[in-house]
C-alpha cells in the first residue's frame, strides 16, 4: 500500500460523498420543474453543475484508490499511457464543464425569466458535449495529456496549442462569470446577496490558478513546487463546496423567487425587482 495517497483518497471520498446527494437531488428536481415556475432552467443548470464535479471527483477517487492500495499499474497517472490519458480527459472535462455550468448559472441568476425549461436542457447538453470535445483534443491530434509531476494528469501546459486554447476558454469564462455575479449584486433583487459573494469566491478559488498556468506554459517556464497539486485540490474542493453553494443556497433562493410575492420579474429585462419590504436572506 502506498500511504502517500491516503490523504488524497480520503479527501476525494469525502468530496464524492458530498456531491452524490447533490447530484441525486438535482435529478429529482429535474423531474419536477413545476416547482421552479419563475426559473424553469434552474433544475437542469443544477444538474449540470453537479455532474461536472462528479465526473471529475468520482473517477479520480477510483484511480487514487487503485494507486493507494494496489500500487503502480496501467491505471497510474505517473506511468503515462492509458491511465494518464483517461485521467487527463475527465480532469479537463470536469473543469471546463464546471466553469461553463457556473457561467450559465450566473446568466440565469441575472435573468431568471430568460430561459425556458427546454432551452435549459439544450444549454446543459451543449455544455456537456462541448466540454467533452474540448477535453478530447489530444485524441484528435492536438497536443497530449501529460503528468503534472504532482499526482495527476491534465493538458500538457507546455504544448503551445493546448495552453492557448485552454487560456482562451478559461479567461473569458472567469471574467464573464465574475462580471455577471457583480452585476447581479449591484442591481439587487436576488433573495440573498450572500449567495452571489459566496459563488464568486468559490468560482475564483477553483479556477484562478489555470490562467497563470497557461501563461507559464506558453512562456516555457517551470511551475513552482506544489503549484499543480494546489490547483487540483482547489478544483476538487468544489465537490465539497458546490453542494452547499448551489445545491442549498442558490437552489433555495431560486425557489424563494417563486414563493415570495414581494419579488416580481421586470417584463422588459426579466430581472427580479424587490419592494422595500423584502429582506435579504442569509
Amino acid at each position: 500500500m502506498d500511504a502517500s495517497y491516503i490523504p488524497m483518497f480520503v479527501f476525494l471520498l469525502v468530496g464524492a460523498c458530498c456531491n452524490l446527494p447533490f447530484f441525486v437531488r438535482s435529478v429529482r428536481d429535474l423531474c419536477r420543474t413545476s416547482a421552479f415556475t419563475s426559473m424553469p432552467a434552474a433544475p437542469s443548470a443544477l444538474l449540470t453543475t453537479a455532474l461536472a464535479e462528479l465526473s471529475w471527483v468520482l473517477p479520480c477517487l477510483v484511480q487514487c484508490a487503485l494507486q493507494a492500495f494496489n500500487g503502480d499499474g496501467p491505471w497510474s497517472a505517473a506511468r503515462g499511457g492509458v491511465g494518464c490519458d483517461v485521467m487527463g480527459f475527465y480532469s479537463v472535462f470536469g473543469s471546463v464543464a464546471g466553469m461553463s455550468s457556473t457561467l450559465w448559472v450566473a446568466v440565469i441568476t441575472n435573468w431568471p425569466g430568460l430561459a425556458t425549461a427546454r432551452l435549459g436542457y439544450l444549454v446543459s447538453v451543449a455544455i456537456v458535449l462541448s466540454a467533452a470535445l474540448f477535453a478530447a483534443l489530444p485524441w484528435m491530434g492536438v497536443g497530449r495529456f501529460a503528468y503534472t509531476g504532482e499526482g495527476f494528469c491534465y493538458f500538457d501546459f507546455h504544448d503551445t496549442a493546448l495552453a492557448a486554447v485552454l487560456l482562451a476558454a478559461t479567461l473569458p469564462m472567469l471574467v464573464a462569470t465574475l462580471a455577471l455575479l457583480a452585476r447581479a449584486a449591484h442591481r439587487g433583487g436576488w433573495p440573498s446577496q450572500v449567495d452571489l459573494y459566496v459563488m464568486a469566491a468559490s468560482f475564483l478559488s477553483a479556477w484562478v490558478l489555470w490562467v497563470p498556468a497557461c501563461l507559464i506554459g506558453l512562456g516555457g517556464g517551470a511551475f513552482p513546487q506544489y503549484y499543480m497539486i494546489s490547483g487540483g485540490v482547489m478544483g476538487h474542493a468544489q465537490a465539497l463546496i458546490n453542494p452547499y453553494v448551489y445545491g442549498v443556497r442558490w437552489r433555495r433562493s431560486s425557489l424563494r423567487i417563486d414563493g415570495n410575492k414581494e419579488i416580481v420579474l421586470d417584463s422588459k429585462t426579466g430581472m427580479p425587482t424587490v419592494t422595500p419590504a423584502t429582506k435579504d436572506v442569509v
